[in-house]
């Protein structure tokens, strides 16, 4: 199995087990083609690595949908990719159908109906990446709200590596037509790890527009307070965000974490910028996850009065 195809199935399955669901293709705006699914644009048709709709939709507002680019790229994601997935998130939202009869009917002032009804979605482009992003790539992402999604910093990341290695087979009755047989015992492996992951995943969205997978490592009933507190032990390791009884693991995108240790000089500058951080970047988001197999969707606050104390515990170090 390509590694590519490899990581499709296990973000779109890691997402479905949180409550996404898949879109169908309705053959006319999306339908299959020789690359896979595939979505109208504006100016061409594009292929869908991953496309989804969310648990739950927003009230008053156009029914969303996500379309994830997953990149297997053995270096960082640059611009360009994300310069390509903002090109591709204009063209789609821009899309709409038209045809010669339905120029004819809007000259008549007295039509009823539209030629074509159809559903109309407002589309959000997410890219996913296997070995991160650039930070020029992080910064415009950020500014144009491009979710990025990464894993490789989180506990499961090694089982998917170990799954994707060339050759692996865990059950020995698939020697027979190996190719074939091969890459459906991996794909049904790479879901069956997802599956898992999903069960401990809560998927959040900052007020920055970025995307965290929330993965509790202490049960598999995902919960959540009104509000919740930050940790974080070394840089380089995943944050830990405490909310009711249970803890997650997040990764902090490369871009915050370098915003958090250009101005640290010390131990001490080190903290206040982590807080700093809190508050400009992680102070609200809206998670979505399942609980008792139904989907949620919860809107959740950083604790004002845990980031007041650790302020005056600062405050007493400088003195």
């Amino acid at each position: 199995m390509k590694l590519g195809k490899a990581f499709e199935i296990f973000v779109e399955h890691v997402l479905i087990n949180v409550g996404f669901s898949v879109v169908a293709p309705d053959n006319l705006y999306i339908f299959n083609g020789a690359p896979g699914k595939m979505i109208q644009g504006l100016g061409a048709a594009h292929n869908a690595d991953v496309l989804l709709e969310p648990p739950v939709q927003t009230p008053f507002y156009s029914q969303t949908r996500l379309l994830i680019e997953c990149k297997d790229y053995s270096r960082r994601v640059g611009l360009n990719t994300v310069r390509s997935a903002i090109g591709l998130r204009e063209d789609i939202n821009h899309f709409d159908i038209i045809d010669i009869t339905e120029l004819t009917a809007r000259r008549r002032q007295n039509r009823h109906e539209l030629v074509h009804n159809y559903e109309r979605y407002s589309y959000q482009v997410a890219i996913a990446a296997l070995n991160g992003y650039t930070i020029p790539a992080q910064s415009l992402a950020a500014t144009y709200r491009i979710p990025l999604l990464e894993f490789n910093r989180m506990p499961f990341w090694r089982e998917f590596l170990r799954l994707i290695r060339p050759g692996y087979v865990d059950n020995l009755s698939y020697r027979f037509n190996r190719e074939h047989n091969e890459d459906m015992a991996i794909e049904t492996q790479i879901i069956n790890l997802a599956v898992e992951v999903g069960k401990h995943m809560a998927v959040a969205v900052t007020n920055s527009g970025q995307m965290l997978f929330l993965y509790c490592m202490t049960s598999e009933q995902i919960q959540f307070g009104n509000d919740y507190s930050l940790h974080w032990s070394e840089p380089e390791l995943p944050w830990q965000l405490r909310s009711g009884s249970q803890s997650y693991f997040f990764q902090l995108p490369d871009s915050i974490m370098k915003r958090w240790l250009s101005h640290a000089t010390d131990e001490l500058q080190i903290k206040k910028e982590a807080i700093h951080c809190k508050e400009q970047f992680l102070s609200n988001m809206v998670v979505y996850y399942k609980y008792n197999e139904r989907p949620v969707i919860r809107m959740i606050s950083i604790d004002e009065n845990q980031l007041r104390l650790a302020r005056e515990r600062l405050q007493t170090y400088d003195i």
